[in-house]
């Protein structure tokens, strides 16, 4: 146990010797994942897998942030880029060996997105996601469930995968 977490236990400890309810603090389990320069995440519970990218088959008359499909143990799987849909600049930086497809899947629907990086299990309190209203703008606000605060003082944008793949 490091020093917070005992300081956090005697505390719980006292409260309940006290006779205070302890209000456990909820979180938000996520993926989180890069696209140029943004960090974005997406529900843990919501991926399937995430693969090395193979071969993606094109798909004539598309939208463009569709990049085509790929063949996954037999499940026929569309590919997008939020790069294009959201309009992201391509990040000089970007490695292509880091390259991943995050398979997400929900309401028996199955979209591969294309991130630059996957990063890691992000673990952000409730308290401190703040609803997307007033701090992102356009039509990609449809797409964004929230704004989580890391540990670290970053932001995550936290992604709806259910609009993402509603089309």
């Amino acid at each position: 146990m490091d020093l917070r977490e005992i300081s956090e236990f005697l505390k719980k400890q006292a409260a309940q010797e006290e006779g205070l309810a302890v209000q456990e603090e909820e979180y938000e389990h996520l993926v989180g994942f890069i696209i140029g320069d943004e960090e974005f995440a997406v529900d843990i519970h919501l991926i399937k897998e995430i693969i090395e990218v193979p071969d993606i088959t094109r798909v004539p008359n598309a939208p463009s942030h569709v990049l085509g499909v790929i063949n996954l143990r037999g499940q026929i799987v569309p590919v997008i880029d939020l790069r294009i849909k959201f309009n992201l600049p391509y990040s000089p930086s970007t490695n292509e060996e880091e390259r991943k497809i995050v398979v997400v899947e929900t309401d028996e629907k199955v979209v591969g997105i294309m991130v630059d990086a996957v990063t890691h299990v992000l673990r952000i309190p409730v308290s401190t996601i703040e609803p997307p209203h007033g701090v992102v703008g356009g039509f990609e606000a449809e797409y964004v469930e929230g704004i989580g605060k890391k540990e670290d003082n970053k932001v995550v944008v936290i992604l709806n995968a259910n609009k993402l793949l509603e089309e």
